[in-house]
């Protein structure tokens, strides 16, 4: 059985008990950093050593633990904080176990992603991960414009050295007015939460008052403007005393943002 185990994205106390009584029973623990694996299970007194799998080396490791758990062994994998997959190492290796019918499972714990999402108090009904933003500048001004009115809540991961240029960058592109959040050190001693515009989070960049050490979670939430245009009978009994509901549910479809299958029934009901 494979074992896919979230870690504290920041204390340790975190860890959940079935994962520490899970890491305690499986037979091999492959992590992404082995230092950062060996504080873990030191602090929980798990008498194991780690062995390193990460993206260098987890495309020549997949088949030797495939074949581990084909005989009947159990494992466990582990990144440095929060959950293995989400921009860090096993994917491949689930693509693996799907194909070989390996049995795995997943056991829930810390995410940064959610973590953010709860804390930065911005829509959380629909929300988008992107994972790390890209290093390169144009590349982040792409970025930008796809955020344009999206109407959910974008999250990303960004290093304390590149953020302020990234606010920068989206000061560029975005409404000045597009609502943002930083999310800083979440979990530790000194979480840091800053909220506001883009203009007012910018503000606080310049001045020095967001402290650019440790982890980043940033979130921004460009209000959609698309807005549905209520059917009107009326309205609709113009476009039918020239053409057919087929052809007339096409065209206000296009004009009003409105499903061409929800206008052509309203159109046969104004028909009658």
């Amino acid at each position: 059985m494979l074992y896919l185990i979230c870690t504290p994205i920041g204390n340790l106390n975190d860890l959940s008990l079935r994962s520490i009584n899970t890491l305690n029973e499986v037979d091999r623990i492959y992590a992404e950093d082995t230092r950062v694996a060996s504080k873990l299970l030191q602090n929980f007194k798990i008498a194991k050593k780690s062995i390193a799998f990460h993206e260098h080396n987890e495309e020549l490791l997949i088949f030797e633990i495939i074949e581990f758990i084909a005989s009947g062994g159990n494992v466990a994998i582990i990144s440095d904080a929060g959950a293995p997959l989400i921009s860090d190492p096993g994917y491949p290796l689930i693509q693996q176990c799907i194909s070989k019918n390996i049995p795995f499972t997943a056991l829930p714990g810390p995410s940064s992603v959610i973590n953010a999402l709860m804390l930065a108090g911005l829509p959380s009904d629909k929300f988008t991960f992107c994972g790390f933003l890209p290093k390169q500048r144009e590349a982040r001004k792409k970025v930008a414009i796809q955020l344009k009115a999206s109407g959910v809540t974008n999250i990303f991961f960004e290093s304390a050295k590149r953020i302020a240029k990234t606010i920068e960058i989206f000061l560029e592109i975005l409404d000045h007015s597009t609502q943002i959040s930083i999310c800083r050190e979440m979990t530790k001693e000194y979480e840091s939460i800053y909220r506001g515009t883009l203009e007012e989070v910018h503000a606080l960049l310049q001045t020095d008052q967001i402290k650019l050490l440790g982890e980043f979670v940033l979130l921004v939430y460009s209000e959609s403007t698309h807005h549905d245009f209520q059917l009107d009978k009326n309205f609709c009994r113009l476009f039918l005393e020239y053409l057919s509901p087929s052809d007339a549910s096409k065209l206000i479809a296009k004009i009003t943002n409105n499903s061409k299958k929800d206008v052509y029934n309203f159109l046969v009901e104004v028909s009658k």
